[in-house]
């Protein structure tokens, strides 16, 4: 037990003891020398609401004992954190059911019975509360509110973003219903949404963001592609200016950087096409149709090669080893010679001349072992048979004019044929 209440407990024994004791002059504990009951003495007495043995407030009971510091009592009990007490315990009606709040707007505290949303301690609106505590001013709450240049319940309208700001094409915000097909938070119209907020469609006739034209088509082969410029090295052809465009600077494949097709001349080596490149189509160098020049490629190499018809063939105008034929080189010449059996073979008097004919008689060279004359005709009148190239003789069949009278060959010297002199006819 507390100091204070063992106290009030000895005095309210001495205050009984002495009336009914009835001793005069009774001293009170509390020093003075009156008998009669005092607020703080623990005794209610009078007009005492409370006593409760001291003087002090904020415990239950006032430092005068005129009040119990209940809330509802109808006194406003400071020491007891009461602001106001209007009697009673109900909220809405000025002050508050705890009587911590006279619910005036503005006060700080928010006063639901009153009706208040919010209060942030002063009456002025378009600080987060409204000036009569009403409405917390949030974007969203479906009221206008000070600062605020619209109000859309959190939704997106025609005329209104969710954050209570109008619609403006580069804000980031893409409200669909205010027309916005995209919004990427800048006005450039260079970039994949334009400054009007639009998707860039190629093909519509509008050049807008990345575009660089658009000619309202999907054709790939005029000056507009894909809504970009036509440039050599794109991958597209452009018809009547370039030969060919495969997308690439290359200047070894089929087409060039320049977007012309590769051809033989044109200084550059086509890979896997082109053996040397030298700028040129001169076919008499060592680089005819852009390959090494050889024997057999069907093009003169000049200084080196004599000919060349492009096959192997010996028996024409040109050997297969590029060299011009000649009587001689052991290859018959189609059309012009009728043998060749080589330098070393050919005679005037074996079955080859030295012209590269075959022997015959009547060539005028006497072939050996084989003729016995040949005077380069085919009389058989003279000393020299042209149809046998042997030497005339009585008996041969044939009449060797200014000699013989007569010849009647292998009947010679039979009865009305030749004689065997053939200088008449045998009687």
């Amino acid at each position: 037990m507390g100091a204070s209440c063992r106290l009030a407990l000895l005095v309210a024994l001495i205050v009984a003891f002495g009336a009914a004791c009835k001793v005069p002059n009774a001293i009170d504990l509390d020093g003075d020398a009156r008998g009669a009951s005092h607020c703080g003495d623990g005794v209610v007495t009078g007009d005492e609401v409370c006593d409760d043995g001291n003087t002090i407030s904020g415990d239950g009971c006032s430092a005068t004992c005129a009040s119990d510091e209940s809330c509802g009592n109808g006194v406003i009990d400071d020491d007891a954190g009461e602001n106001c007490d209007d009697g009673n315990n109900i909220g809405g009606d000025g002050c508050s059911a705890d009587c911590a709040s006279d619910e005036t707007c503005g006060n700080g505290v928010r006063d639901p019975g009153k009706g208040e949303t919010c209060d942030d301690g002063n009456s002025a609106g378009g600080d987060g509360c409204s000036a009569n505590c009403q409405v917390n001013e949030a974007c969203g709450n479906g009221i206008l509110d000070q600062g605020e240049i619209c109000e859309s319940n959190n939704q997106f309208t025609a005329t209104c973003d969710p954050d209570c700001t109008r619609p403006i094409c580069g804000d980031g915000v893409r409200n669909t219903v205010a027309g916005e097909a995209c919004d990427d938070g800048n006005t450039n119209n260079a970039d994949s949404c334009d400054n009007m907020c639009r998707i860039p469609v190629c093909g519509n006739t509008v050049v807008e963001g990345p575009e660089q034209c658009d000619d309202g088509n999907t054709k790939t082969n005029d000056a507009c592609i894909n809504c970009r410029a036509a440039v050599c090295g794109d991958g597209y052809r452009r018809i009547m200016v370039e030969q060919c465009d495969d997308g690439n600077a290359s200047n070894t494949d089929s087409c060039l950087a320049t977007c012309n097709s590769a051809s033989c001349g044109d200084g550059y080596i086509w890979a896997g096409n082109e053996d040397c490149e030298d700028g040129n189509t001169n076919t008499t160098d060592n680089c005819p149709a852009c390959h090494f020049a050889r024997c057999g490629d069907g093009y003169r190499w000049a200084g080196h090669e004599a000919c060349d018809d492009g096959n192997a063939l010996q028996t024409d105008e040109c050997l297969n080893n590029c060299v011009l034929p000649t009587c001689g080189d052991g290859f018959v010449r189609s059309g012009v010679e009728q043998c060749d059996l080589g330098t070393a073979v050919n005679s005037n008097t074996g079955a080859c001349t030295l012209a590269c004919m075959s022997w015959r008689c009547g060539d005028g060279f006497i072939r050996s072992g084989v003729e016995q004359c040949d005077d380069s005709n085919t009389s058989n009148d003279d000393g020299c048979v042209g149809a046998t190239c042997q030497n005339a003789f009585c008996g041969d069949g044939f009449v060797r004019a200014g000699v013989e009278a007569c010849d009647s060959g292998a009947n010679n010297g039979m009865t009305g044929y030749c004689n065997t002199a053939c200088t008449g006819i045998q009687p």
